[in-house]
């Protein structure tokens, strides 16, 4: 058998439902976490299914590992550490690692040439 050919129709519903999962876990977190945690299982399922990909601020919701829709402070953790946010899944503890956006080029390049415009010292004072 073929591989179905998948509209922009298909995928533009899935993105949707997507959505609307992620706020419906949102929503049970307080009451029932495993049902948000069934949310994130079925909207990752679609994603799959239809080859989408998840936006990036619901990917970072969820555990990669185990799939539980994650809440900072109630069972994930977040450190920034060197230039990265490290977030931990307190319930299987996976660790993921994001990136800060860094300061840009020219920021660096002006940093480096004002530390190259301090004159040199020397102890005893200067020899002519």
């Amino acid at each position: 058998m073929g591989r179905r050919s998948q509209t922009p129709e298909s995928r533009r519903l899935a993105r949707e439902r997507i959505g609307i999962l992620f706020d419906r876990a949102r929503e049970f977190f307080p009451e029932n976490p495993a049902l948000s945690d069934r949310c994130v299982d079925l909207a990752r399922r679609i994603a799959m299914r239809q080859r989408v990909r998840i936006p990036r601020e619901l990917r970072r919701r969820f555990c990669r590992r185990c799939s539980a829709y994650l809440v900072p402070g109630v069972n994930q953790r977040v450190r920034v550490h060197r230039g990265k946010v490290v977030t931990t899944c307190l319930r299987c503890s996976a660790l993921r690692r994001y990136r800060v956006a860094g300061r840009r080029k020219a920021e660096n390049h002006q940093k480096a040439e004002s530390r190259r415009e301090v004159p040199n010292r020397r102890k005893g004072g200067e020899k002519a």
